[in-house]
Order: C-alpha cells, then structure tokens, then sequence
C-alpha cells in the first residue's frame, strides 16, 4: 500500500519500491532502470520532477526514488500529488503508485508544522 501523509513544502521524499517476477513472485531486478513520475491531482502529465530511480547497494530489487516538493519544483500547498513507478521485469512491464501525499505549509522548525490561529 503506498504512503499517503501530508508533506511540508519544501522538503525532500524519498519512496521505495520493490521489482519482483510476475510468475514467482521472487524480488527481481528490473531488466533496464525503472523510471518514475508525480502528478498532480486529475492532471495527466508528470509535473516534472520525475526522472530514473537509483538502485539500492547490494539489495536485489530494491529501488528508490528521491525529488523535493518545493514551489520552484511545481508543488502547491493544499494540492494532492501520486508518485508512480515503472519497470520492466523479465520483459515484462509494469507500474505503480509508490505513494501519495498532499503538501501542507512549510515547517519553520523540522518536525514543527507551522499553526494557523485564525
């Protein structure tokens, strides 16, 4: 199940995923590098932040992908957003969502989300 949470602007996500075999079932690597691409909301086209995931060191399967939700990278508080990922394994391709999160108000103090006191 992909992480849904609220995420302050400006910060940096990382998400992981796991390529496996369709007919086994057994953690795989992908066959080329597996891509990435976070949309937002109902827009169908990847806001730009996507790109290639990195493979994790000396673990078969396992890869993450790494983007910061800022203003300057297309990101808007309140907005909704879904990372999704792509790879093919043993020739055959597949995809899916690795996460999704809507952006709150930067935190001044990590860990600290700013208050509202309207």
């Amino acid at each position: 199940m992909p992480l849904t949470t609220d995420v302050p602007l400006d910060e940096v996500l990382y998400f992981d995923f796991i390529t496996s075999r369709f007919d086994t079932g057994a953690a795989t690597d992908a066959d080329s590098t597996p891509t990435f691409e976070v949309f937002e909301e109902a827009t169908d086209t990847d806001i730009g932040v996507g790109g290639n995931a990195t493979k994790r060191t000396s673990k078969t399967g396992n890869y993450r992908v790494t983007f910061t939700a800022s203003a300057a990278n297309g990101f808007e508080v309140g907005k909704w957003y879904s990372a999704v990922a792509s790879a093919t394994v043993n020739s055959v391709a597949g995809k899916g969502v690795i996460g999704t999160f809507r952006i709150v108000a930067a935190e001044a103090i990590a860990g600290k989300p700013k208050a509202d006191v309207d």
